[in-house]
C-alpha cells in the first residue's frame, strides 16, 4: 500500500496557499489614486492602482499615455499605450470592419462579457473603506469659479464624513485645476477573485490575447 502522507502534505499545502491568498485579500485593500494637473501650457495625469506590493500606473503627459507595472514601488516594465493596440496577422486575415479596434484590444473586446459579469459580482461583494482627496480648482471666470465652490459646499455635508474627506479650494485669480484623490476598497468575498480569474482565464478570447502578445514579444509584430 503507497504512502498516503505525500497526498495528504500536497493538498494540506495547496489549502494553505488559498487560505493565506484569502486572507491577503481580505486584510489588505485595493488602493487606487488619481493625481492629475492642468495649467496654461501644460497638462498631465497619472493613475495609479495597487494591491500589497503591485501596481499598474498610467502616466498621460502627451500624445501618447505610458503604463507600467510596478513592484514595492519600482516600476519594473514601462511601455506606450498605443503598443498594445498594433494589429497583429491573424487580426489582419479576419478583415475589421469600421471601428473595430486591432489587435490585442479587438481580442479584449471579446471578452467583455465575462469581464463585465466578473465586474458585477465584485461590485456586489465590495465595500469601500474610504475617499481621501483635495482639489484646487480655478475657472476662467472667477464668477463661475464662486458657484462651483458653493455647489461644494451643499454637496459635501451629503456625504458620510468617516468615508468621504475630500477638500476643494478655489483659485480666483487663475485658471488651473489641480485633483489628487485616493480611494480604498476591500474585498469582501476574496475567493470570488480566484474564482472570477480562472474563469476569464479559460475563454477563448483569453488565449487569443495571449498569443499576440507573444507575437509582439518574439518580434513577429512592429511596435
Amino acid at each position: 500500500m503507497s504512502d498516503p502522507l505525500p497526498v495528504i502534505l500536497l493538498v494540506a499545502g495547496i489549502i494553505t496557499v488559498v487560505m493565506f491568498i484569502e486572507v491577503l485579500f481580505l486584510l489588505i485593500p485595493v488602493r487606487i489614486s488619481l493625481a492629475f494637473w492642468s495649467g496654461e501650457s501644460e497638462k498631465m495625469g497619472v493613475l495609479v492602482a495597487s494591491w500589497f506590493i503591485f501596481g499598474i500606473e498610467v502616466l498621460v503627459t502627451g500624445k501618447d499615455p505610458q503604463l507600467s507595472v510596478m513592484a514595492a514601488g519600482m516600476k519594473l516594465v514601462t511601455r506606450p499605450v498605443s503598443s498594445f493596440m498594433t494589429p497583429g496577422p491573424d487580426d489582419e486575415d479576419d478583415g475589421q470592419g469600421p471601428g473595430q479596434a486591432p489587435g490585442i484590444i479587438s481580442s479584449l473586446l471579446r471578452l467583455q462579457g465575462p469581464v463585465l459579469a466578473t465586474v458585477i459580482d465584485m461590485v456586489r461583494h465590495t465595500r469601500l473603506d474610504y475617499i481621501r482627496g483635495n482639489a484646487r480648482i480655478g475657472l476662467d471666470d472667477p464668477a463661475a469659479t464662486g458657484m462651483m465652490y458653493g455647489i461644494y459646499r451643499a454637496l459635501i455635508v451629503l456625504f458620510p464624513g468617516k468615508r468621504v474627506n475630500f477638500v476643494l479650494l478655489p483659485e480666483f485669480s487663475r485658471e488651473i485645476c489641480e485633483i489628487d484623490i485616493t480611494t480604498c476598497f476591500r474585498i469582501s468575498y476574496p475567493v470570488l477573485v480566484l474564482v472570477n480569474a480562472v474563469k476569464i482565464v479559460k475563454h477563448p478570447a483569453a488565449r487569443k490575447v495571449m498569443k499576440t502578445m507573444n507575437r509582439k514579444k518574439a518580434g513577429d509584430v512592429a511596435i
